[in-house]
Order: C-alpha cells, then structure tokens, then sequence
C-alpha cells in the first residue's frame, strides 16, 4: 500500500533526528503501517507515536517479567500472558491503541471488532519505562488506562535504576493505591502473591 510505504519511511526518517516520533495519522493509516515496520507503534489522538527499536536493557526486563508472569501464574488456566504485539484499545478513544511491554488477561480475551491482536480487558499491563517516552506513558497512558473497567494493576519499570512504581485499584473503582519501590530486596504485589525486584532486574547491568 502506497501510504503505508510512504508513512513508514517518513517515521524512519524521523527517527533519526528524534527520540520520541509523534505523525498525524487516520486509524487505517496505523493499521496499515503496523505491518511495515519491526517495532511497535501506538495510536493517540490521531497521532502515531514510536521510539523505534527498544534498548537493550529494556528488552531483558520485558523478558525477564513475561518469565516471571508465566511462571507465577503457571498453574492458573483462568490467565493469559501476553507480550508486545499485542494491543489495547483505550476506550476513551474511539481509535486510541496502546502496546504494553506485558499484559496479562483474566479470563477470556475480549477482542476489538474484527481483531484478533486489540484486545479490549486487560487485567495487569506492565510498561517498561525508556527517557523518550517516560513522561507519555506516566501521564496520558495512566489516565487512560484507567479508564478499562477490567483493569486492576498498572506497573512501571525504570530499566536505568532499580526503581518501580504500581497502581492497584481499590475496592472503589475509582481509587488507586500508588506504590514505589526502589531496593532489590522489595517485593511488589501482584495477584495475592508478590515478585521480587531482584527477579524483575536480573543481569539487568546499569550504566556507571
């Protein structure tokens, strides 16, 4: 598709002036791209918006967390882990799409219409945090993370230091607990049980 070639090279072209690409764009337009470029891209009020290619470290957390997450839940057929490419409708929007490092589903997927990879009720979303996007992901995301009905945790991951932050929802829907957590030797709650920090930053090397 001509557009998508088009759009895909004006993001890579961009990319290499800019940390953080934010393109006007129509839902098809993202769509379309999504297919054409190896890294993931999300859709916020009619913008797409990428970093491009991960770093290193980051990559290792996310895989580090999708291991701790299949493990801890191994044994519960009632949830589902997923990974990067899959997305998350913000309901918000009516053409809003995000794509957490990690997410976890309760019971079964709800999918966008005519979708197969949007899905619409998450339970837990894990965004690793990177310095082009930290400050889109702490403020516009949250808020509009929130907003999913079936959302219980949103946890943050800062890949330079050993800091993580969680938004648990209370027995008020609209209350969430904020929890910080900056020693290996902290656990963070998740699901009636907790994981160690000193797991999620495993091997993770920080720079001096």
């Amino acid at each position: 598709m001509v557009i998508a070639k088009n759009l895909k090279e004006t993001i890579l072209t961009e990319l290499n002036t800019q940390q953080l690409v934010r393109i006007p764009a129509s839902e098809e337009d993202f769509f379309s791209v999504t297919k054409e470029l190896p890294f993931k891209i999300e859709y916020h009020e009619n913008e797409i918006i990428t970093m491009g290619l991960a770093s290193l470290w980051h990559e290792a957390i996310v895989m580090n967390l999708g291991r701790i997450f299949n493990m801890l839940f191994f044994n519960n057929d009632d949830i589902l882990v997923l990974g990067s490419n899959s997305g998350v409708q913000i309901p918000k929007f009516e053409g809003g799409y995000y794509m957490p490092d990690v997410m976890v589903v309760k019971g079964n997927p709800v999918f966008k219409e005519k979708s197969r990879a949007i899905i619409t009720n998450p339970y837990i979303i894990v965004e690793v945090l990177s310095p082009a996007t930290k400050a889109f992901d702490l403020s516009e995301k949250l808020s509009e993370y929130k907003l999913l009905s079936s959302l219980h945790q949103v946890i943050y991951i800062n890949p330079e230091k050993v800091s993580v932050s969680t938004f648990i929802r209370s027995e008020n829907p609209n209350t969430w607990i904020n929890q910080d957590f900056y020693s290996l030797e902290d656990a963070l709650p998740v699901e009636n049980s907790s994981i160690s920090l000193a797991d999620i930053y495993h091997k993770i090397k920080f720079e001096e």
